[in-house]
């Protein structure tokens, strides 16, 4: 999130609190500022809401989060605010006395918070994670197949031009996920690719498409490993 974004929604979000309490102030019928009961809403709708937002806030925008963070958190800011706002308004206007139900209301609300910043925040971690872990296992296919393609560009002879694109078809049809157990095939075809790249350029066609063959072969046992992996 950029340094703007996060200038802007801090300013909107004290904005908001600010405009909710003037509002309050100026409209709740007179004597009800004297009540227990809008004080104690009252703390729970300005004081514990706004620290809970930037509390989450500040955990949503450091450097290791990304846009799952984000969006989860402003999600749990947006309904839980919501919450504190409703049940404080409804309690600040009406002529209730006592402060059991309303205090019971906040605290289920808080209690809800919690549990659901905890669950909620550490299920974007996880994804996040998964996310990061997910795109290195695909990398090595990608990389494979830019290698191949990059071939198939220097290739001169129609023939080894064939060979390299029906390879390279089988490279994107693969299984992209690939596993620690798969390195050493893996290494052994990045190889051949790299030998086909010199082949081709010393004119050693041939012998080049030879290498693409054993190449396409080790590529069908590593997808074969890939499905018992699974």
């Amino acid at each position: 999130m950029k340094k703007n974004n996060k200038l802007l929604f801090l300013i909107s979000t004290t904005l908001v609190y600010v405009l909710a309490n003037v509002i309050l102030f100026l409209t709740v019928p007179d004597g009800r500022t004297s009540s227990k009961v809008f004080w104690l809403v009252w703390t729970f709708m300005s004081p514990v809401s706004l620290l809970a937002t930037f509390g989450i806030f500040l955990w949503s925008t450091r450097k290791s989060a990304n846009l799952v963070n984000w969006t989860v958190s402003l999600y749990l800011i947006g309904i839980f605010t919501v919450a504190y706002f409703v049940v404080g308004f409804i309690f600040a206007y009406l002529p209730w006395k006592s402060v059991t139900l309303p205090l019971i209301l906040d605290l289920i609300i808080t209690v809800a918070y919690a549990i659901a910043t905890i669950y909620c925040l550490r299920g974007a971690t996880y994804i996040q994670t998964e996310q990061a872990h997910v795109k290195e296992k695909v990398l090595t296919i990608r990389l494979l197949k830019a290698d191949v393609d990059e071939c198939e560009t220097l290739a001169k002879t129609e023939s080894l031009k064939a060979a390299l694109k029906a390879f390279s078809e089988d490279v994107r049809f693969s299984d992209p996920m690939s596993h620690p157990s798969l390195a050493g095939i893996e290494s052994e075809i990045f190889a051949l690719i790299a030998d086909v790249s010199v082949k081709i350029k010393n004119n050693e066609e041939t012998e080049a498409e030879a290498l693409v063959k054993d190449a396409q072969t080790r590529l069908k046992n590593r997808n074969a490993h890939c499905l018992i992996l699974k």
